[in-house]
Order: C-alpha cells, then structure tokens, then sequence
C-alpha cells in the first residue's frame, strides 16, 4: 500500500509542473535577452521545487534522511560551476544527489540519450532546462565506422560550449553502469575495487577540457548505502531510510585537466587522478561497511 501511495504521490508532483513548466518553455522559445533569461531563472525554481516536494515526499512517508558528510558541503555556491562525479549503484542515486545538493549549487544537470527528449513531460522538462543531449553511437556501428568516435566527442564539445561563462552543475556518473551483482560478476576479473566498478575517465576528461577555463571545483560524492544492491524500488517502498553521503571538494587547480582537446579523450593524467578517487572512494566505503 505504502508503495502505491508512493508512486501516486510522485507522479502528482510531476504532474504538477506542467501549468508552469510548458508557458515558461514556450516563453523561453519566443523572446531572446534579458527577458529570456527571465524565463530561464523561472524555470530553474520550477525544477528546483519539483526535486524538493519528491524529498519531502520521501521524507512524510518514511522519514527517509541523508547524512551529509563533508566540512566544504556548506561552502557550496548556488551561482558556483561543477563538475560532479559520484559512484552509480542504483537509479536512485540521482534522486539522493538532487536531494542533498538541490539549491545548495546550480540545478544539476546531466548529460542523456537525445532519444529520451521525447519522453512525456520529463523529456520536455530537460529541453526546458537545458539538459545536455547528446548521440551516442553503438559499440555495433563504432566497429563499422571508427570515425562516429570523433563525431560524438564534437558533439559533447558542442553541448559544453552552452555551459561557458553561466553558472552550471554537470553531473557524470564515470562508471557508465550500475553496480548491479551481475555486472560485477561479469567484470569480477578486471575489477580491482571491492564495492565499485572501474571508471572510465574519458568522458570526464572531454567535458573538463572543453570547460577549462568555467570551471571553480570538483564535487566528488560517495553514496554510501545500508545495504548491497539497493534500487530505486527499495527507496520507494521505505526499505532505505538513512544512508551516507560523503562530500569532497576539490579546487580545480588540483585537477589534472588535459590542456589539448585532442589529446583529453586518451589523457593518461586524468586516468591516472579518476583512478586515485576511486581507489580512496573504495576504501572509504569498505571503512563504512565495517562500523556498522
């Protein structure tokens, strides 16, 4: 019953945006300047209220609390300019980072399919609020055609240049998949980590170079769960009502952030500082895991 609840009370805040959400969209598509960027700042608090009801929705039914952990959380700017990456267990993990960071920093945004730009309602939400979209070739018609490779990378670059000179928060999950007990069994081989997958610092690396000059800091978040192979299920149904959320912000003079575009792509001191995060990320988590 709890569930069903749930999910009724979720669907009616989504349901909720679209007397505001589609007359700011539409004003934003027909006027240019200052007035536009009215539109802008407006659909913002829309998005920003939307992600605080879905928190306080978690909150009323199941007292769900996250546990912040981190000294320079509370430095954190509104008008400031991220890069964010965090580990990826679960579709909830999104849900947890909006809760914890929503209007502490710029409304986050992460970069999706350009397919699901038609997606009723949250599809047109993202296009309201300048989520990246981005085409992504198969690994199928990479193997044809090797030159979609550099065709998708002018494309995030192309995506970042919007970005440049705004406030921003850009979210990137450098594990590309859920932590799921399959995929770790299929990569238990070429897995080093114990409670992570292995991250891939490429796209990371595109996106920071093409932003170089924007960018104030790194947030580095480490979700960590009270229990294995949680789901956004789980969180629905009240299974998880507390958890940890580890914080680090990290200037971005001691980021290693490849200075050639055409070099960022393959750049082995970025591998090399993603890999040093995960390895203290894994660590971390192991170090929760055996207080409780």
């Amino acid at each position: 019953m709890g569930l069903i609840i749930a999910y009724i009370l979720f669907l009616l805040n989504l349901l909720s945006i679209i007397p505001t959400m589609y007359p700011l969209y539409i004003w934003k598509l027909v006027t240019t300047g200052s007035v536009r960027r009215l539109g802008d700042r407006l659909l913002l608090k829309v998005g920003e209220a939307w992600i605080e009801n879905n928190y306080r929705i978690s909150r009323m039914l199941y007292g769900v609390q996250f546990e912040v952990v981190g000294d320079a959380y509370k430095d954190l700017k509104q008008d400031g300019r991220y890069m964010i990456i965090c580990n990826h267990q679960s579709w909830s993990d999104i849900y947890i980072i909006q809760s914890v960071l929503n209007r502490k920093i710029p409304l986050i945004r992460f970069f999706i399919k350009d397919s699901l730009k038609y997606v009723p309602i949250l599809g047109h939400a993202w296009l309201a609020l300048d989520f990246p979209f981005v085409k992504r070739s198969s690994r199928e018609q990479l193997k044809k055609n090797p030159e979609l490779a550099t065709k998708d990378l002018e494309n995030v670059k192309k995506v970042c240049e919007k970005f440049a000179g705004m406030p921003f928060s850009i979210l990137n999950f450098l594990e590309g998949h859920r932590r799921t007990p399959e995929r770790v069994q299929k990569l238990l081989k070429k897995n080093p980590y114990q409670h992570l997958l292995r991250p891939h610092s490429g796209g990371i690396s595109v996106v920071s170079t093409a932003l170089k000059n924007s960018i104030d800091a790194f947030i580095d978040l480490t979700i960590v769960y009270p229990t294995e192979n949680p789901s956004f299920l789980h969180l629905m149904q009240g299974k998880i009502r507390k958890l940890k959320v580890f914080v680090d912000v990290i200037p971005v003079s001691q980021v290693p952030i490849e200075e050639n575009e055409q070099f960022a792509p393959m750049s082995k001191k970025m591998k090399r500082w993603v890999d040093e995060r995960w390895a203290l990320k894994d660590t971390l988590i192991e170090k929760e895991k055996q207080t409780k």
